[in-house]
């Protein structure tokens, strides 16, 4: 029998904890979750009691039961603290590139670590820069952020 992409998924959400839920998973829920919370969707008992089980949970179908009720397309929007982490992972780029450049190595993990050094610098910054639209327009607009 061949199976096929995404077999696994369907297999791991049939037989319960046959997949584990990934951290990035996780966030999203919570993130749903706090959004839920921000407009008055959950109270926070609610809210505090979801966040828990999804920091506990260990299967697809434990993670899926906790925004079952919730409309789709609910997400928190991105906080002030992510446009500082964009900042944070630019100048950390820069420093590696700068570091590189000035030791001047000559070996293979040199260059790729320079190669990804640069693609992060042409990259993290229209990244952060949305970022910091969307946290200027939201403040602009009156709507407040849950933390």
């Amino acid at each position: 029998m061949t199976t096929q992409p995404g077999d696994e998924l369907a297999a791991g959400s049939a037989g319960g904890d046959r997949l584990l839920v990934s951290p990035f998973v996780r966030e999203q829920v919570i993130r749903t979750l706090k959004a839920a919370l921000a407009e008055g969707r959950l109270t926070e008992d609610e809210h505090d009691a979801r966040v828990a089980q999804a920091s506990a949970s260990r299967s697809p179908a434990e993670v899926a039961a906790l925004t079952a009720d919730l409309p789709a397309g609910l997400t928190a929007q991105p906080a002030a603290r992510d446009v500082w982490i964009g900042v944070g992972v630019i100048m950390a780029a820069v420093s590696v590139l700068a570091a590189i450049v000035l030791l001047k190595p000559d070996n293979s993990l040199a260059f790729l670590a320079a190669l990804g050094a640069a693609a992060t610098i042409l990259l993290a910054p229209g990244i952060t820069v949305g970022l910091m639209v969307d946290v200027l327009h939201q403040r602009r607009s009156g709507r407040r952020r849950s933390r």
